[in-house]
């Protein structure tokens, strides 16, 4: 499991007003939650090193030693990241700090390998879930789960349970939780011309006719 280390300076005055101001100095708003913390912990980051943290191969889920101006280094990983729906800039994170003792739960991506046999008959890959949720050590935290659709035909799929894991990573995800599927390919209903068309009235209108005469 990836660490890095991150420094955050206190962050004495809170709301939307103070939150704007750290943006516009090119720092994120953040806040830290933990068993061992009363209520919370107010902080401020660099923008920069958390786009680059969050942008590695496991995303959210890294193990951060986050030095705190004036405070021990803590053991932490990230909760919750909000960005601008718009400019997808970093608006707010938090983060929870974790003991290396304690199991937690974390949800990962999940990797298709493979190219599935059943595509040379047209089928379509249709992965239902990107992530499935573990529980294990922090230390054990997958960057990512591989899973091989090599042998997936049309009209099958992959479950949870299909997902093989190193001991002590355990699934939380209900094991019928349908993954992948390799479906058939849609059927294409090709325009009707202006012929068909008249000829279906043409056959409504007659049909119409011969019930009014039956009456």
């Amino acid at each position: 499991m990836e660490q890095i280390n991150l420094s955050a300076q206190p962050r004495p005055a809170t709301g939307k007003g103070a939150a704007g101001r750290i943006r516009k100095e090119g720092s994120v708003p953040a806040i830290l939650y933990g068993q061992a913390i009363k209520g919370a912990i107010s902080l401020a980051l660099s923008n920069k090193e958390l786009e680059k943290v969050l942008h590695t191969a496991a995303g959210g889920n890294v193990l951060v030693n986050l030095a705190l101006e004036g405070d021990k280094t803590r053991m932490v990983m990230f909760k919750e990241v909000s960005r601008h729906p718009l400019r997808g800039s970093l608006q707010h994170v938090d983060f929870v700090e974790i003991r290396m003792d304690h199991k937690i739960t974390v949800d990962v991506p999940v990797h298709l390998t493979g190219k599935a046999e059943g595509l040379a008959f047209g089928g379509i890959v249709q992965q239902e879930h990107r992530t499935v949720r573990v529980e294990c050590f922090p230390t054990q935290i997958p960057d990512s789960i591989d899973l091989d659709i090599t042998k997936l035909g049309i009209g099958h799929s992959l479950h949870a349970s299909d997902i093989k894991l190193a001991e002590g990573v355990d699934i939380l995800d209900d094991p019928s939780t349908t993954i992948v599927s390799l479906v058939a390919p849609t059927a294409e209903v090709a325009p009707k011309t202006a012929e068909e068309v008249e000829a279906e009235l043409a056959k409504s209108f007659a049909e119409k006719e011969e019930e009014t005469k039956e009456e």
